[in-house]
């Protein structure tokens, strides 16, 4: 169970659920602009190869903000639910308490900073 105390749980549920509606809305311009300012209209009818370089450049941009505020977005989901269940506040890999700190700094953190740096250093071992 977290050592959280419920002032501090009902703050960073605030947290969190402020957080999700401007998330909802760079995704949904984000979207939008990839609807009207497509690979195609970037490139306004040129075929420079630098153009097409900027244009898919700004396209993979676009859509790489995308993704990660559709990521946060759904970490943000987690972190509700681990708030719901009971286990938020608590590490997934060795069920220590999570300091209120690093929740404050990073509110959707599932685990604690010695197990997100061990997850971390393995997974950048495994994509070498």
């Amino acid at each position: 169970m977290s050592a959280l105390s419920t002032s501090e749980r009902e703050k960073l549920a605030r947290m969190l659920s402020e957080r999700k509606e401007p998330l909802r809305e760079e995704i949904r311009t984000g979207l939008k602009r990839m609807r009207t300012e497509g690979y195609e209209e970037l490139l306004s009818g040129t075929s420079d190869a630098g153009d097409r370089s900027i244009a898919k450049l700004l396209t993979d941009v676009n859509n790489a903000e995308v993704v990660r505020d559709a990521g946060e977005l759904q970490d943000i989901f987690a972190a509700e639910t681990r708030l719901a269940t009971g286990t938020y506040g608590t590490c997934i890999d060795c069920d220590s308490p999570i300091p209120y700190a690093r929740l404050v700094a990073y509110p959707t953190a599932k685990r604690c900073l010695g197990c997100q740096q061990t997850h971390e250093t393995a997974r950048g071992s495994a994509v070498r």
